[in-house]
């Protein structure tokens, strides 16, 4: 009896995490920054930008994503999606848009680290999925100060 509790508890399936952020041009045009991850720690992920919302819902949609943790960093402002990339461009968006243009930018160590900063806190840059920012209680012990 003992092994098939083990068994069954060792093979419960972990489900996956599906994260999309909707971006909305002037016109209205809608396009969508998909995320999934998966594993015991969601340290696996595929992301894809899409018109489709569903882009990237299940493992085997794969065409036109990106494999990998944090694949780029983002801005969007006036219909403008810009990529921020880490030393080279490791994804393009094959698909086109009507009203959103897409650049991609390629940025040294020491820009990038400053731009993932303002990415973590989502102050003008996002990660990939975006962040939620954390609410404490306002009953929360304060760090000491130094």
């Amino acid at each position: 009896m003992l092994f098939f509790l083990l068994l069954f508890s060792c093979s419960s399936p972990v489900m996956d995490t599906f994260n999309s952020k909707e971006l909305i041009s002037s016109k209205g045009e809608k396009i969508y920054i998909n995320s999934l991850n998966w594993g015991a720690t969601d340290d696996n992920q595929i992301t894809a930008i899409s018109s489709d919302k569903e882009k990237v819902k299940e493992r085997s949609d794969t065409l036109e994503a990106v494999k990998g943790l944090e694949p780029f960093i983002y801005s969007f402002k006036s219909d403008s999606l810009k990529l921020f990339f880490h030393n080279e461009i490791t994804f393009e968006v094959k698909e086109n848009f009507k009203t959103i243009h897409v650049s991609y930018i390629v940025l040294r160590a020491k820009e990038y680290n400053n731009i993932r900063q303002k990415a973590y806190n989502n102050d003008e840059y996002h990660s990939v999925p975006m962040r939620e920012k954390n609410v404490y209680p306002s009953d929360m012990p304060k760090s000491p100060s130094k």
